[in-house]
């Protein structure tokens, strides 16, 4: 195995070492992890610089998130319109209610009037005999005052004598 030493500044060494004291390793053991690790990005990435791909990925990050908004802002407008189109349907079904109830009003109301008008045609025919009954017994009345008058008899001539002839009719 060959062995590579390379200078690094302290901040970065103190890095190094943080990271080693979280594996629980060696440095040695850690730097060729993490050469390692970046040849196998190297390879996966088909030589692109990582530099450039974290920014990238960070532009893609960022991305990501205002879709991810956007994507909430959609659903919870998606949401909203669900709930109006419920309350809606509430309000549609409840003025077909008022509809349909009226119609069984309306129904009401014209079988009414039809009775009604049979009625009024009852009372109209029953009013037209009477009224004929009326005619028909003033007319007998009158064929029958005329009777009577005819019948009547004159004052007899004891009578006359007796009252004179103009105190009679009094």
């Amino acid at each position: 195995m060959q062995r590579i030493h390379a200078p690094f500044d302290e901040p970065t060494l103190a890095q190094i070492d943080r990271e080693v004291e979280k594996s629980g390793g060696s440095r040695a053991q850690w730097l060729s992890s993490a050469i390692g690790a970046y040849l196998r990005l190297l390879e996966l990435t088909k030589g692109a610089n990582p530099s450039e791909m974290i920014l990238e990925q960070a532009q893609l990050r960022t991305s990501n998130e205002s879709l991810w908004k956007e994507s909430q802002r959609l659903k919870r407008a998606e949401e909203r319109a669900r709930e109006d189109v419920a309350q809606i349907e509430r309000k549609l079904h409840a003025i077909e209610d008022q509809i349909a109830s009226t119609n069984i009003e309306l129904e009401k109301a014209r079988s009414d009037m039809i009775l009604m008008e049979h009625d009024k045609a009852h009372y109209q025919d029953t009013i037209t005999q009477k009224d004929q009954q009326i005619t028909f017994l003033q007319a007998h009345i009158a064929q029958l005052t005329q009777s009577i008058s005819q019948l009547s008899l004159k004052p007899g001539e004891e009578e006359i004598k007796k009252k004179g002839w103009w105190h009679f009719w009094r």
